[in-house]
């Protein structure tokens, strides 16, 4: 072979030799500049025949001052709700209000027929008139024996009358003025009867006790009704209560705070302006009854409607918080993946760290975890199939 053919071999030869070497140093200095930040110490060395680098994205992990709160559900209730009962008998003689009416206290909601009443009363006044009538006779006739014993006292004192015609007097006085004191007792007896059928009467009248809506109707025109028959179901109108089912554990924390309280269906929050607890535990699922009243200016709120509520049971403190998307679900719980230096490879490699889950807040996760301290990384995006020790490249930090 001639001189000038070994050199024409050689020649791409060396030109594809620097190639190789710019290129492996290229990939050296890419790779050395994604390995950013500061990553725990891990193996002292990597699996040369382990899996293949994985594409990663990282965050820091924060600490945050928070409160720890617990999720509860329940329903709104009204603060007063009462089925209205008739007191008289009677046939209903007119109705003055229909499910779903807005009603005011004291105002007449319905009225049962009074001619029955009417007659009685119209009876007792009349009795009442003669009964005054009979006092004023029996008055008279008391004063009158009256006079007429002291007379005969004066005409006995000075020996002019027997003393047996003075006790004939005493006497007939003394029975005057039991009979008037009867008249009298006849005549309260009447008036009291007719005090107790006028209040029958407006008892006819059947009365709202307190302002709010009614939600269900029970009688219908002309409907005979005993004392005690049901006539509508009203609830109370304005402020509304939450009652929330609460474990018996957190219900000594939640006592006496504002929380807003959140409407299932339309997502609307209202907070709540005070918290009290029902003093009744449930046996079997050891929950409890805790109540928050809510204001209702508009009365839109409805009984009924399902709610949710963000209950506080703790103190505000400084907790690690990392994104919902660095916590990774496995067999053995709740663990993060952060990035370990090791011997013999330019790349940190993926180390597991389980933690525990405190609580949540929207896309934040509150954790406790041996061996992570704020500012480290962790893995956000990438971890859904990465193994231990796996080499990571990152592609960016949050």
């Amino acid at each position: 072979m001639s001189t000038e053919a070994t050199h024409t071999l050689k020649t791409p030869a060396l030109v594809l030799g620097i190639m190789v070497v710019v290129i492996v140093a290229l990939s050296w200095w890419g790779i050395d500049a994604l390995s950013q930040a500061r990553f725990k110490e891990g193996p002292s060395r990597v699996d040369p025949g382990g899996p293949p680098p994985a594409d990663v994205i990282m965050a820091a992990v924060e600490s945050r001052s928070s409160t720890q709160t617990h999720k509860v559900v329940g329903t709104l209730r009204a603060k007063s709700r009462a089925k209205i009962a008739a007191r008289e008998a009677g046939a209903i003689l007119a109705i003055n209000f229909e499910e779903g009416d807005f009603v005011e206290t004291n105002s007449v909601i319905a009225i049962l027929d009074t001619r029955r009443l009417d007659s009685l009363i119209t009876e007792a006044k009349a009795q009442i008139t003669v009964a005054k009538a009979l006092v004023h006779q029996k008055d008279s006739r008391a004063k009158r024996s009256a006079i007429d014993l002291a007379m005969k006292e004066e005409l006995f004192a000075s020996k002019a009358l027997s003393e047996s015609e003075v006790l004939d007097a005493r006497s007939a006085n003394n029975v005057d003025i039991s009979v008037f004191n009867s008249a009298k007792d006849s005549l309260k007896a009447a008036e009291s009867r007719l005090e107790l059928l006028e209040v029958r009467l407006d008892d006819l009248q059947i009365l709202a006790p307190f302002a709010g809506r009614v939600v269900e109707r029970h009688i219908e025109l002309g409907e005979w009704v005993e004392p005690g028959s049901a006539v509508l179901t009203l609830i109370s109108s304005g402020e509304i209560e939450a009652w929330l089912q609460v474990p018996e554990r957190f219900a000594a924390t939640a006592q006496g705070k504002n929380i807003p309280v959140i409407l299932s269906a339309t997502g609307q929050t209202i907070t709540s302006t005070s918290l009290t607890i029902v003093p009744e535990a449930a046996a079997s699922t050891r929950t409890l009854k805790m109540v928050a009243s809510l204001p209702n200016p508009d009365n839109n709120l409805i009984p009924g409607l399902s709610v949710s509520a963000d209950l506080p049971v703790s103190k505000k403190t400084e907790r690690l918080a990392v994104p919902v998307n660095a916590i990774v679900q496995g067999y053995a719980g709740p663990s993060v993946f952060i990035g370990t230096t090791v011997e013999d490879s330019p790349l940190p490699i993926a180390t597991r760290l389980p933690v525990e889950i405190l609580f949540q807040e929207e896309e934040i996760v509150f954790i406790k975890a041996e061996g992570l301290d704020a500012n480290d990384q962790v893995v956000v995006e990438g971890n859904e199939r990465l193994f231990p020790s796996q080499p990571l490249l990152i592609g960016r930090r949050r």
